[in-house]
């Protein structure tokens, strides 16, 4: 990366479509100079199933990332989660062509390339990326590029990060309907664990779960490397969901009890006090009074019922043991209280700790995936080409004409109708 490259990323989920804009500041540092954030619909068990509301939203975020940088984008890196993805770990040797000349960046591109050649991959699969993570060189190992090590042949252990072409095709031809070219897909747990794990918690060996409003992410890291990812279908939708079912009332009305009475352990409750509901019984709306508690253990329900699936998954991919201490991010529980207990007690942690977005230096806690997105990006040492397609805004845009055409308008308009009222009163 180079001082002034630019990087656009687009967070793609259930609920939000975000864009974050980052710029290589003098210091070698990403600067976040536009961003976006718009409502999302058209998407289930993490597949696209309705494009044009996809697109609808992916126009609005970037829109917004457009006004608040000054740049028209026209393409942007875009996140891919665990259920359209396969990690192959492999390691591979190759010959340096000019051994007098020591290791250049030429001979690990070609072996990079060797690599995607031998990998074997099925009809509606398509590689990704490929993520380095120890070189050999005359046995000796090297986490960086060994550039200009002097050798005839060297070695390299890396995960091929494999995708669903159908996926891929889904995601493009999304991107094309809103208008917008694809730099690469990102894989999301590289992008959350950047900015929610710190580095010796990856290399003694983590947990992260990561829940959205729809999904949780299970990511295992060890030895600084990622050894597991999968994603499940449940979020924080399904508390939601839970609450509206059990207790007969709106989805609205469902989330507001949700995040009013956050809990997910019942023995926390102090004050046992009754919350008067709007209830849905045969289309007519009645009063009803329940118990917070009543709302609290249906929340502590679904969360432990998500921990005990999270542990069986765990144990049948052999993961167990292979942490010490678990990570809960995402907006779908790091804001619940009591779910690091819970946590404790239903995964057999010894050490729980919850990185809410509010704790990220972030624009909003939506940007979290996005913001990782673009540092994940900003570190990829052999990149020929990470900067995303932009260009400066010279002139206001149609969007912006109108806008200020109707402003005015709506201004001239209420001038008249001050000055009709000052005319009758006279």
């Amino acid at each position: 990366m180079a001082i002034g490259d630019i990087i656009v990323s687009l967070d793609i989920g259930a609920s939000k479509t975000a864009v974050v804009v980052g710029q290589v500041n003098k210091f070698n540092e990403i600067e976040v100079i536009g961003y976006g954030l718009s409502d999302s619909e058209g998407i289930t068990k993490g597949r696209i199933i309705n494009k044009s509301e996809v697109a609808k939203s992916i126009v609005k975020a970037i829109t917004e990332a457009e006004e608040t940088s000054g740049l028209y984008i026209n393409s942007s890196y875009v996140n891919i989660k665990g259920m359209n993805v396969r990690i192959e770990k492999i390691k591979c040797k190759g010959r340096v062509a000019k051994p007098d000349d020591g290791l250049s960046y030429d001979d690990i591109y070609s072996l990079f390339d060797q690599v995607q050649t031998g990998i074997r991959i099925n009809d509606n699969e398509q590689v990704i990326d490929l993520i380095p993570y120890k070189y050999f060189v005359n046995e000796r190992e090297y986490k960086e590029e060994p550039i200009g090590a002097f050798s005839k042949e060297f070695g390299v252990d890396l995960d091929v990060v494999i995708a669903n072409g159908e996926y891929i095709k889904d995601v493009v031809e999304t991107l094309n309907m809103a208008e917008l070219k694809i730099d690469g897909l990102i894989l999301e747990t590289l992008a959350t664990s950047n900015i929610v794990l710190m580095p010796e918690e990856k290399d003694m060996g983590v947990l992260m779960l990561d829940m959205g409003a729809a999904h949780t992410d299970i990511s295992v890291y060890k030895d600084s490397r990622l050894e597991f990812y999968e994603t499940l279908p449940i979020g924080g939708h399904h508390i939601t969901n839970d609450i509206a079912m059990t207790l007969g009332i709106s989805q609205e009305e469902a989330e507001r009890l949700k995040r009013q009475y956050n809990l997910a352990i019942e023995a926390m409750i102090s004050n046992n006090h009754e919350v008067k509901l709007n209830t849905i019984k045969s289309n007519n709306v009645a009063d009803s009074n329940i118990k917070c508690s009543d709302i609290v253990k249906i929340i502590e329900a679904r969360i432990k019922e998500v921990y005990q699936i999270i542990r069986k998954v765990l144990a049948d991919n052999n993961m167990t043991g292979k942490y010490d201490c678990l990570v809960l991010t995402g907006q779908g529980i790091s804001n619940i209280v009591g779910s690091e207990e819970l946590a404790v007690l239903t995964l057999k942690v010894g050490q729980v700790r919850i990185c809410s977005p509010k704790l990220i230096n972030v624009i909003k806690p939506q940007h979290t995936v996005a913001f990782g997105m673009v540092k994940h990006i900003s570190g990829i040492g052999l990149s020929k080409h990470v900067n995303s397609e932009v260009e400066i805004i010279t002139e206001p845009g149609v969007k912006q004409k109108i806008s200020e055409f109707f402003k005015g308008t709506k201004e001239k308009f209420f001038n008249l109708l001050k000055k009709d009222k000052e005319d009758i009163e006279i």
